[in-house]
């Protein structure tokens, strides 16, 4: 079956979707292809704003898949049909906007993904509980233990892990590049780097599952790691076979 797999970061909803309109028109995407955003996609955040939102991605007319991140509206999120979809369960938000649920293993193109949204709000204290920030963001015990599950069907090995957050060794060796020469963190960097909850609980992913690479957003910028890609502006193509 013909088709391509591109991941991209963070989008916020219509905001930072340039990358993506951008991403069509340079290849010509189509219902063959399928781009997957590392959480914070924001398509499901603002009820006023829903159906714009909606119908921005749906226009165009390519299979936009997504994990959650921190800044989703997980009351809104949750409220959508649960469905199976390539060997997981996902949220079908609607006709090619898919939301792929946390600890799943999907197949697409005959690739295995391992899916965990989910991440920690570091300004959540100057938001408003279940208005603009909910509980749920956080990655949770239960969120594990479900990739353990699905993650002991196929030998605890996939292809690639789509997260929102990172694990925590992999925020470990962000910091050892960006200080090796001797500069500071960027200031809104910092906040991020924090280990929480999520963190931790997606480096016990990590020292379980055999995989080929990891991709993640949340952190808004572009990073190569050693087995990890850390996307903001960047896009990057991992199937093709037009």
């Amino acid at each position: 079956m013909a088709g391509r797999i591109y991941v991209v970061g963070d989008t916020h909803g219509i905001l930072d979707s340039k990358k993506v309109t951008t991403l069509k028109e340079s290849e010509n995407l189509d219902y063959e292809d399928y781009v997957i955003i590392c959480g914070d996609a924001g398509i499901v955040w603002d009820k006023d704003l829903l159906e714009e939102s909606i119908l921005h991605y749906e226009n165009l007319k390519t299979n936009i898949l997504f994990v959650d991140g921190n800044h989703e509206n997980f009351d809104m999120l949750n409220a959508y049909p649960q469905v199976q979809f390539m060997g997981g369960k996902v949220h079908k938000i609607f006709n090619h906007i898919t939301h792929l649920m946390r600890g799943q293993v999907f197949t697409i193109f005959g690739k295995k993904f391992l899916t965990i949204g989910g991440a920690s709000s570091h300004d959540k204290n100057s938001r408003i509980k279940n208005v603009s920030w909910w509980e749920e963001e956080e990655i949770s015990y239960s969120d594990i233990l479900e990739a353990f599950s699905n993650l002991e069907r196929c030998n605890f090995e996939v292809d690639y892990v789509i997260s929102h957050a990172q694990p925590t060794s992999t925020l470990k060796e962000l910091v050892e590049v960006l200080t090796a020469c001797g500069e500071d963190i960027p200031y809104f960097l910092k906040p991020k780097l924090e280990i929480t909850l999520s963190n931790e609980l997606l480096e016990e992913v990590k020292n379980k599952v055999k995989f080929k690479h990891w991709f993640s957003g949340h952190l808004h910028i572009d990073e190569e790691l050693t087995d990890h890609s850390i996307l903001y502006t960047s896009t990057r193509k991992i199937y093709d076979n037009k």
